[in-house]
């Protein structure tokens, strides 16, 4: 008997890109409370290297989805940022994922901006 996609597994990879003085994560498929904790251990990977990020910039563009518990994720990654001297970055989210951000209030707490040559002020104008 076939599994139903019902009962799959969410999906979430979290890859390491070069960004310059930047450190760059590629967040793909679905974040939410069940793969939070992946992207939390690997914000806590990142941000324990030698040297501090001039940001920490997550690349939104592949996230499928994003629920409370992926909103929680997100938060605590923005505080683990600071703790480390840094900032998050959220860029490029999904339709569906800047709506939530808007809607929950999340944008107007963290920087996002809709493409990477966004100024900060700029950034927080489609979003707050």
């Amino acid at each position: 008997m076939a599994a139903s996609a019902e009962f799959d597994p969410p999906d979430l990879d979290v890859r390491l890109r070069p960004g310059g003085d930047d450190l760059v994560l590629d967040v793909v498929g679905d974040l939410d409370q069940d793969t939070g904790p992946l992207l939390h251990a690997t914000v806590a990977r990142a941000l324990t290297g030698p040297a501090i990020p001039g940001e920490l910039v997550m690349d939104l563009s592949r996230l499928r989805f994003c629920d409370s518990g992926g909103l929680n994720a997100l938060i605590r990654a923005h505080r683990n940022a600071r703790e480390a001297g840094t900032e998050l970055h959220l860029l490029n989210p999904t339709a569906p994922v800047a709506f939530l951000l808007r809607r929950t209030g999340v944008a107007r707490v963290l920087r996002v901006s809709p493409d990477p040559a966004a100024t900060t002020s700029e950034a927080d104008a489609p979003y707050g």
